[in-house]
């Protein structure tokens, strides 16, 4: 069971990548420096939904299907007239905390990988109204340079860990929030993007510098399977 998603920019989607000097919201902040195949990297500090920067953004991504049983939380859209494409997720201010290479972010043949931490949950929204949050410990961030003749080759993915999905305090629309949860069934999700892309479209302002842009083609919030292991001994 998973649910698909997309963010791309022309939908008001995607996220935001940006450093900050100090004078606006985030406290100052540059990302660690790296030297790759291509050139010398300066990484991006903070990350968030579009949203978080473009208050006209919807979110970070929206549905794009539902794949597997889902039977619960079809009936609970259908009756309200809704679809998968009014499920946004939105991710919050993110970073890699210390950014101390070796624990935060390391680059070893030809591959960056960063652990960054969530400051807030992630949430599952429909018409506006949160439905769902999520407490990932970290999101792993990886940069893949192997082959690349140009950063646009670049292939970059993020995999949140595997985290349990709980109802907000005060659930708007507490039939959809009961059909997920009754659909998960207390199991265990992970949220996974095969792609970021990253867009010419740029920002600036708040504090806010280096700030840019980007599309996520294809992610899916999926149900975290058991280990043959786990399942033999259970």
């Amino acid at each position: 069971m998973q649910i698909e998603f997309r963010g791309r920019y022309g939908d008001g989607l995607g996220i935001a990548l940006w450093q900050a000097d100090g004078s606006g919201p985030e406290p100052a902040a540059v990302g660690h420096r790296f030297v790759t195949p291509i050139e010398t990297i300066t990484a991006h500090y903070y990350i968030a939904s579009r949203d978080h920067v473009d208050p006209a953004a919807r979110g970070g991504l929206a549905g794009v299907a539902l794949r597997g049983e889902w039977s619960d939380t079809r009936a609970a859209l259908a009756a309200g007239g809704g679809a998968p494409a009014d499920l946004v997720l939105r991710v919050p201010l993110t970073t890699p905390g210390a950014d101390r290479e070796g624990e935060d972010w390391h680059y070893r043949d030809g591959v960056e990988t960063r652990y960054l931490r969530p400051h807030a949950p992630l949430t599952l929204l429909c018409g506006g109204a949160v439905v769902l949050e999520f407490a990932p410990a970290r999101l792993v961030l990886t940069e893949d340079y192997r082959g690349a003749r140009s950063f646009a080759d670049v292939r970059i993915a993020l995999v949140f860990d595997a985290t349990e999905a709980y109802a907000p305090s005060a659930p708007a629309m507490r039939a959809l929030t009961d059909a997920l949860l009754a659909d998960l069934a207390g199991r265990p999700v992970r949220f996974v993007v095969d792609a970021v892309r990253l867009t010419p479209h740029t920002f600036a302002g708040a504090g806010r510098t280096s700030g840019r842009y980007a599309e996520i083609p294809a992610a899916r919030l999926e149900l975290v399977r058991a280990s043959a292991g786990a399942r033999r001994s259970a």
